[in-house]
């Protein structure tokens, strides 16, 4: 290192030396360490002259067109050194700078950068890096960095040609919009497909369920009415399963934090499945083990998803013996729980080499087990990939004609203003109607929303052969009026439908909540519609309703979930 060089560095100092600006590197400090040398040494003017190795080693910088710098003394915040050619990068020279700093506005997009730039500048406390970056007439772009030597009598200002990096950032952006765009595309082309499907289906599935009531049963007719309804059934199946898988796919399920309780959450289960089993004569049982805690924080419909999944093929494939759900507590540490729930069976089990691949979309064991019980065989996959989502882990164990367990591992908080957890036997559904689901409709006066000409027509004619009194509403906007337009406790309860024009289900739902009057808030409120995601049914909840049941409507699930409602209700009261 030459003499001069070695007292270049001994003025900037040590953390001068590491800065690197572009390709300037060494060469920026040592033109601002040229600069302050020159100033001891000798001043004519506004500016500096370099003598020996210093102008030397500053010629290398004659005609740069890509970077260039300023030296500003402090004292009066005047630039005092120019190295690179300002001229062509900046368009002002170093005299025009002196002469008025304001001519570099001339030289950008927006002037009023300039002002705004130098304020902030004039209150910068010298730590660090000061930058900013404006556009020049022309789409040009210029960075600017500043850094303060350690005396603080001088600031050294570098420009740099930033077109480039600007170009490929804009680009970036571009490309996350138009991601963005596709994300949302994706997300209302799945909903609106589910709403397009689901429509006609229900149609469908209605219209042949009044066929069926009009023909003698064990017909040829009556069995190929059954055959359609079977494959309609599938068909409904297979399109639930890829719409969700879809929707998990493109990352648009979230996941929503709210207490729960475990025992609630337990009892509805039970509930769903109890009354199936016991006609089948499988014991069926939930069961709660070493738990000293209830409610907990998490997604309680998409865990309720996961278990009813594990149950939904525990039922499939368990022709006797039992079914048993577990809840236990592992342990409890930071306020939180961590929680096994088991759906234990005694149905045909799997072969070991099967439950690695398990969790894969659309596999199944083989293809007898396929025709003999059908499915799809992606709700193993979608329960996989939900579970992740949670941060949990599914355990399967399982031999061949001994039965399954599957297993799900959830760490979950505990809720604030926690119970303790109490024992109580989970016991059979009360009987609503002598058994019969549809019963619950008997003797009702319902006022049904929906603005399907075919659907409302469906509805009446199986809801009236039930026994209801029923009135259409062709919209919310409608539904709402005719509640108001009625006496206290006139309607039992209301379905309404999601999607309607001139006001949508939820949004009249909403308001019959708002009305002043006697049984604006207790009038149950339920949900039909195509609309059939977790998030949907969540939307509903929050808009005032009481349940959310997907088309195509199977009245025999709708009776169960209002008469489960009622006897939950009644026993609240």
């Amino acid at each position: 290192m030459t003499n001069t060089a070695a007292q270049l560095l001994t003025v900037l100092g040590q953390h001068w030396v590491l800065v690197t600006i572009g390709c300037l590197e060494l060469v920026v400090a040592t033109v601002l360490a040229a600069a302050i040398l020159c100033g001891k040494r000798e001043e004519k003017g506004h500016g500096y002259r370099l003598k020996g190795a210093e102008r030397a080693f500053l010629s290398s910088w004659t005609g740069r067109t890509d970077e260039a710098c300023l030296v500003f003394r402090n004292r009066d915040r005047l630039p005092v050194y120019a190295a690179g050619d300002t001229g062509k990068l900046l368009g002002v020279t170093l005299p025009e700078i002196q002469e008025d700093f304001a001519a570099l506005s001339r030289h950008m997009a927006d002037p009023e950068e300039l002002e705004a730039g130098w304020k902030e500048y004039l209150s910068w406390d010298g730590k660090g890096i000061f930058g900013r970056s404006w556009e020049q007439p022309g789409g040009e772009w210029i960075r600017l960095s500043v850094w303060r030597d350690p005396s603080g009598e001088y600031d050294l200002l570098t420009f740099r040609r930033d077109t480039e990096y600007h170009r490929q950032l804009e680009e970036s952006r571009k490309h996350l919009e138009e991601a963005h765009e596709a994300s949302r595309s994706k997300t209302s082309f799945l909903s609106r497909m589910s709403h397009e499907i689901r429509t006609p289906m229900n149609g469908i599935q209605g219209l042949l369920t009044l066929a069926e009531g009009k023909l003698e049963k064990g017909s040829e007719a009556y069995q190929y009415l059954e055959k359609a309804q079977e494959l309609s059934d599938h068909q409904l199946a297979l399109i639930n399963d890829i719409l969700d898988m879809s929707r998990i796919e493109a990352g648009k399920v979230e996941l929503e934090e709210k207490p729960f309780g475990l025992r609630a959450l337990g009892n509805r289960l039970y509930d769903m499945f109890a009354k199936n089993l016991e006609a089948r004569g499988i014991r069926y049982e939930v069961n709660f083990e070493e738990m000293t805690v209830d409610r907990v924080i998490g997604d309680e419909l998409r865990i309720s998803q996961v278990i009813i999944n594990f149950l939904s093929n525990a039922v499939k494939f368990t022709s006797e013996g039992e079914i048993i759900v577990t809840f236990r507590q592992m342990m409890l540490r930071d306020h939180t729980a961590d929680l096994m729930i088991r759906v234990h069976d005694t149905g045909i089990g799997m072969k070991p080499e099967f439950i690695n691949r398990i969790f894969r979309p659309f596999e199944q064991e083989s293809i007898e087990t396929s025709k003999k019980y059908g499915g799809t065989g992606l709700g193993m996959a979608i329960t996989d990939q939900l579970v992740r989502l949670m941060g949990g882990e599914i355990v399967v164990e399982s031999m061949p004609g001994k039965g399954s367990d599957f297993s799900v591992f959830l760490h979950l908080p505990v809720a604030e203003e926690e119970g303790a957890f109490t024992e109580e036997k989970t016991e059979a559904p009360a009987e609503q109607g002598n058994g019969d689901p549809k019963a619950v409709f008997h003797g009702k006066r319902i006022l049904y929303a929906e603005d399907n000409e075919i659907n409302a027509m469906i509805a009446r004619e199986l809801l009236e052969g039930m026994g209801a009194e029923v009135e259409i509403a062709a919209n919310g906007r409608e539904a709402v009026e005719r509640f108001e337009t009625h006496s206290a406790g006139y309607y039992d309860f209301i379905l309404m439908d999601v999607q309607m024009p001139e006001m949508d289900g939820r949004t009249a739902a909403r308001t019959i909540r708002g009305l002043k009057r006697s049984d604006a808030e207790q009038i149950p409120i339920f949900a039909l519609s195509a609309d059939a995601f977790v998030e949907d049914e969540r939307l509903s909840r929050e808009s005032g309703m009481d349940g959310h049941f997907a088309k195509p409507v199977d009245y025999d699930v709708v009776g169960q979930g209002i008469s489960d409602f009622l006897r939950r209700r009644g026993k609240q009261q």
